[in-house]
C-alpha cells in the first residue's frame, strides 16, 4: 500500500522488486489532512487478510501502530523525501533549509499551496517559505525529464531558487526490498 506520490516509481521498479506484489495507491493530497488518511490506511488494513507493505513516512497520527501489527511492515523513513534520499542526505538537506518538491507534487503544486495552504496571495507565500527555507529542490527520480517551465513557475512564484537533484530510484528500490523481506518474515 503506498501514497499516490511514488505511483509512477513504484511502476518503474517493475517485477524484479516487487515480484507478485499488488500495489494500492491512495491519493497523496489525503496527506493534507492526516485524519482521512489514517481512517483510509486502517480501514485498509482491517480489509486485507494478507501481509502488507506501507510505502509512506509517518504521515498519520497512527502509522506507528499500524507498522507495529504483525501482519503489517512500513519502509522505512519519516516521509517520501526521507525514503528517496535516505536519513543522513534528508536530514542535512532539512538542516539546510531545503523545501522539497517530487515529480507528483510538482504537477499539482498550485493545488497544493493556493488550494490546500490557502497560499493565494504571492507576498503571503513568499513569506511563509522565506522564513522557514533557504532554497527550493526538485527530487528528479529519472523517470521524466525535469518539469523545467512548472519549476521556473514555481522559483517565480515563491522567488526562491529550485535546484534540481537527481535521486533515482535505488534507496526507494532498497527500502522496499527491505520491507517485503521484512513483511515476508524473511528478516
Amino acid at each position: 500500500m503506498s501514497c499516490s506520490i511514488f505511483r509512477k516509481e513504484i511502476a518503474g521498479l517493475g517485477p524484479a522488486v516487487m515480484g507478485g506484489v499488488r500495489p494500492v495507491f491512495l491519493d497523496s493530497m489525503l496527506h493534507m489532512r492526516p485524519a482521512l488518511l489514517d481512517e483510509a490506511l486502517l480501514g485498509l488494513a482491517r480489509a486485507e487478510d494478507r501481509r502488507l507493505l506501507l510505502v509512506y513516512g509517518d504521515c498519520c497520527p497512527h502509522m506507528g501502530e499500524l507498522a507495529r501489527r504483525p501482519h503489517i511492515r512500513k519502509v522505512r523513513g519519516v516521509n517520501c523525501c526521507d525514503i528517496l534520499l535516505g536519513h543522513d542526505a534528508y536530514h542535512r538537506l532539512r538542516r539546510e533549509g531545503v523545501f522539497f518538491f517530487l515529480p507528483e507534487w510538482t504537477a499539482r503544486w498550485e493545488q497544493v499551496f493556493r488550494g490546500e495552504l490557502g497560499l493565494k496571495d504571492q507576498p503571503l507565500a513568499r513569506e511563509f517559505m522565506h522564513e522557514m527555507h533557504t532554497r527550493l529542490m526538485y527530487l528528479d527520480t529519472g523517470l521524466a525529464e525535469a518539469p523545467h517551465r512548472t519549476l521556473a513557475d514555481i522559483e517565480a512564484f515563491f522567488d526562491m531558487p529550485v535546484e534540481i537533484r537527481p535521486t533515482g530510484l535505488e534507496r526507494l528500490k532498497a527500502e522496499i526490498a527491505a520491507g517485503l523481506q521484512r513483511a515476508h518474515g524473511h528478516v
